[in-house]
Order: structure tokens, then C-alpha cells, then sequence
């Protein structure tokens, strides 16, 4: 499974992390960074995607003014399902974009 840019919307977002974009989460040797995508917002916001190694998932959040202790919105994707994480994706662009 790849993610491609054309595929994620980011409204205006500033991309910081970047590594979803060449990342072959089908390929069992490939490595996965932890993190993936970020995603940053003039409001402070973020949009974040991580690996997790110890549950072989991917998250996405929303994180308001860096406190990753306490995100608005969370959701765990399993690693494979891309049409969850494009749809997860939009939400949180969503999400942060209305602040």
C-alpha cells in the first residue's frame, strides 16, 4: 500500500514530515518511520500520522497548540487500510482546519 500525495488535501496546510509519501507499508522488509506526516496549521493546529511498532497500527490526530499529551481527535488505522487512513486524514484536515 502507497499514499500519494495527490490523494491527501492538505487546505493550505504547511507539511513538515513527509515520509507517508514513500513508504510501502505492503512490503514486510520495508522500514516504517514512526513518523509519518505532519501537517501544521497558522491557528496551531497539526495533523499527525504515526507508525506504532508495538501494535503495528497507524494513528492520526489532531493536536492543538503542541499538546500531544491531550489530542482533539484520535483515531488508530489498521496498517493496510488505506481507505481508512485517507478518510481519517480528511477528517482531521477537517478538524483543524475549522480550528
Amino acid at each position: 500500500m502507497n499514499i500519494y500525495r495527490n490523494e491527501i488535501d492538505v487546505k493550505g496546510g504547511r507539511v513538515t514530515d513527509d515520509t507517508l509519501f514513500i513508504t510501502d507499508f505492503s512490503d514486510p522488509v520495508h522500514f516504517i518511520d514512526q513518523d509519518l506526516l505532519l501537517v501544521e496549521y497558522e491557528n496551531n493546529f497539526s495533523v499527525d500520522v504515526t507508525f506504532h511498532d508495538t501494535i503495528n497500527n497507524l494513528s492520526v490526530s489532531v493536536i492543538f497548540d503542541i499538546n500531544w499529551e491531550n489530542p482533539i481527535y484520535k483515531k488508530i488505522i489498521e496498517l493496510n487500510d488505506k481507505t481508512g487512513l485517507l478518510a481519517s486524514l480528511k477528517e482531521a484536515i477537517d478538524i483543524a482546519v475549522k480550528g
